[in-house]
């Protein structure tokens, strides 16, 4: 006979890893699925290569190739390759009103911040996160934040899951080769303990074909090899389960559930629908003549520091980072009114790239307007027609941007050709995402599909809307919202930590 786990958990980033911790330890038999594979420190480089960043992401572009989307393919997910920022969602964030729901919260109305906030507090203790103090704030993010106090706002530094070995290389996002001493990471922080409780297994580089509900109520999962470039190939293993928790990011999840929708049958319409950039766009900012050089290639990838300041007004929020040179090289720098090319262009970029230039990544509220489909291999393609609401958003944030510089004697550089910004790609939200009603949501608002008892969505692809600020706390903080009512739903306690 076929081992029958209590869960199977498909991802192991927060979605995933935070609710089999939780539940490995509540005495469930838990088996973790992830498409990578656990990285010794030694195998993380000082790396942005095309090859090498192939072997630590999956990539989706936006049907017109004008966007670009990435996931981690790495075990431990985000949490291995992010920047580290864990900021709590700003309360307002948790109201916003949808159009398409016309006028009504986007989120269920039985969660808001006062909601969040033990599950907050809970993250912040199983991965050491703390806002740094002033002086572990590299001179790139000083700089920026004393463009905005000169501009009569503020910038406090932020909250990072971080040791006290950093060496500030700027290559957060590469992987940290000092994890769990530097950057404190999922797998350095909760893996070991979930396995010791003799609770988990782990089923490494295979990826989820198909989940099948069965007759007597339990799952079947189908995986198959990694490798493999077709995920409508023949199933190499099969994983049997009472309950499935989907935790794979929006370019993992929506697919999966997408290429099983023959299966589930009463599955809502809204799969694929109501996907949110987060308002990601990026930009740089020139500082004021006489400011102090503040070597931008000297930092962490994040500077260390964000402002609020348009918060209270737009629902806006910016962050700095660094610039290693790899980037700089590739980065579509426009000054305004001037040619993106040329001889001057090229001593402007020789004058200021490593010591003028902030190279700055802003968030806002906008419409959950995109969509996530598959191709015929069965993998993530993404639709952002970059709606009415995103376009106002984009050059709303260009004239205050604009007025700030101004006002300090800074400058304002654009990033992108059919915008002023490049519009990212790193917090991408929804696709199958909470609702009070299964007409414009998969889930219900403790994360069960509707229409299908004990299938679950945990990750970023659950998030109703945008969130305006970096998504990771709030994705491993409403995993772990989830991991508590399977617990408690079946007569179990949960404890924290």
């Amino acid at each position: 006979m076929e081992k029958i786990y209590d869960v199977a958990i498909i991802g192991s980033g927060y979605g995933g890893m935070l609710p089999a911790y939780k539940l490995a330890r509540a005495g469930y038999k838990v088996v973790l699925i992830e498409r990578g594979r656990i990285w010794k420190k030694e195998e993380y480089k000082h790396s942005l290569t095309l090859e090498y960043l192939n072997q630590i992401y999956d990539i989706a572009t936006s049907s017109t190739l004008g966007e670009l989307y990435r996931g981690s393919k790495i075990f431990g997910g985000g949490s291995t390759t992010n920047d580290k920022i864990h900021q709590r969602t700003p309360s307002e964030s948790f109201d916003y009103e949808e159009e398409e729901l016309h006028g009504r919260r986007a989120w269920p109305e039985s969660i808001n911040r006062q909601v969040m906030d033990p599950f907050y507090e809970e993250l912040e203790s199983l991965l050491s996160i703390r806002q740094i103090s002033w002086n572990e704030v590299s001179m790139i993010g000083g700089n920026f934040a004393r463009m905005f106090k000169d501009a009569g706002m503020s910038a406090e530094p932020c909250n990072f899951n971080i040791g006290p070995n950093c060496i500030h290389c700027g290559y957060c996002e590469a992987g940290c080769g000092r994890e769990g001493t530097a950057k404190i990471t999922l797998t350095s922080a909760l893996l070991g303990p979930a396995l010791r409780t003799g609770n988990l297994e782990i089923i490494t580089e295979m990826s989820a074909k198909t989940i099948k509900p069965l007759r007597g109520g339990e799952y079947r999962v189908e995986l198959v090899n990694s490798s493999k470039e077709n995920l409508n190939s023949g199933a190499d293993k099969l994983v049997f389960a009472n309950k499935v928790i989907v935790g794979a990011g929006p370019i993992g999840s929506v697919p999966l559930l997408l290429r099983s929708k023959r299966y589930l049958k009463n599955i809502s319409s809204s799969l694929g629908k109501y996907v949110s950039n987060n308002g990601d766009i990026n930009f740089v900012l020139k500082t004021p003549d006489h400011y102090p050089d503040h070597y931008g290639f000297k930092s962490a990838t994040s500077c260390g520091v964000i402002t609020y300041g348009y918060w209270d007004k737009y629902k806006k929020t910016i962050h700095p980072g660094m610039i290693p040179i790899q980037v700089a090289a590739g980065v579509n720098i426009k000054r305004k009114g001037q040619l993106p090319w040329g001889l001057n262009h090229k001593h402007f970029l020789r004058d200021n790239v490593t010591h003028r230039l902030i190279p700055a990544n802003g968030m806002g509220l906008v419409p959950a307007d995109m969509s996530i489909g598959i191709d015929f291999n069965g993998k993530a393609t993404v639709s952002n027609p970059v709606s009415k609401g995103q376009r106002h958003h984009i050059y709303e944030m260009e004239k205050i941007l604009t007025e700030t510089m101004n006002e300090v004697g800074g400058e304002l550089l654009h990033t992108g050709d059919r915008f002023p910004f490049d519009l990212g790609g790193n917090h991408i939200l929804g696709g199958a995402r909470m609702s009070d009603d299964p007409a414009y949501g998969v889930t219900n608002p403790l994360g069960e599909v509707y229409g299908h008892k004990n299938l679950y969505v945990s990750d970023c692809s659950s998030i109703p809307a945008g969130l305006a600020i970096n998504p990771a706390h709030t994705v491993g903080a409403n995993a772990l919202r989830v991991a508590k009512s399977i617990i408690e739903s079946e007569g179990g306690r949960y404890e924290k930590n």
